[in-house]
């Protein structure tokens, strides 16, 4: 049965086929990709191609409220030059609210990963100075090591009764800011009851 071309299928192809794919023209008209190919090339339909910029300028409308010019030029693989011509032909601008909540998620973001580099004993990459646990971290583990019990919060160690305390490592300890203290009755009692 040969396919009938009425002027609404004609209208319906002109409109779809620019900016649709073949297939999905196709599946709307009930005919095959051929033929579909073969009557927008009589009719001179051609595809309209999404333009890179429009893209892009898309990408950056939707996110930018919530990323900085450099993480949306990373995503979209440009400039960060061209995010912000971008952003100046659309006319976007944000308030001083958004700038400071994407600056302090990607400060936040930058200490994070300073402080991994230094805990693994790696150069730091930018000029943020970042302080560490590390040496109080140290501590713990070998104080752990030689009897000391864990407080209730990470800056409290207790000491329970009939260790051999090391005053050196608790006087660093306390320059760290880790308070030693006898180990309490009820947390005696508890282990004791445990045992």
């Amino acid at each position: 049965m040969r396919y009938v071309w009425t002027e609404e299928r004609i209208e319906i192809l002109k409109s779809l086929y620019p900016v649709e794919n073949n297939r999905y023209v196709a599946q709307v008209l009930g005919i095959s990709e051929r033929s579909v190919k073969i009557k927008a090339a009589k009719l001179g339909l051609q595809k309209y191609i999404k333009s890179a910029w429009l893209e892009q300028a898309l990408f950056i409308r939707s996110n930018f409220e919530k990323k900085s010019y450099s993480e949306m030029a990373k995503e979209l693989g440009i400039s960060t030059a061209k995010v912000c011509r971008i952003v100046k032909t659309l006319g976007l601008k944000r308030t001083s609210r958004e700038m400071r909540s994407i600056m302090s998620e990607r400060r936040e973001r930058l200490v994070k990963r300073e402080r991994r580099r230094i805990i693994f004993g790696m150069n730091p990459v930018s000029n943020i100075k970042v302080v560490t646990n590390r040496p109080r971290i140290q501590l713990r583990h070998r104080l752990l090591i030689k009897g000391y019990l864990p407080g209730e919060s990470r800056f409290e160690m207790y000491i329970p009764e009939g260790i051999k305390r090391n005053m050196k490592q608790e006087a660093f300890g306390n320059s760290l800011g880790l308070r030693f203290i006898p180990l309490p009755e009820e947390i005696v009692n508890k282990y004791s009851q445990v045992i």
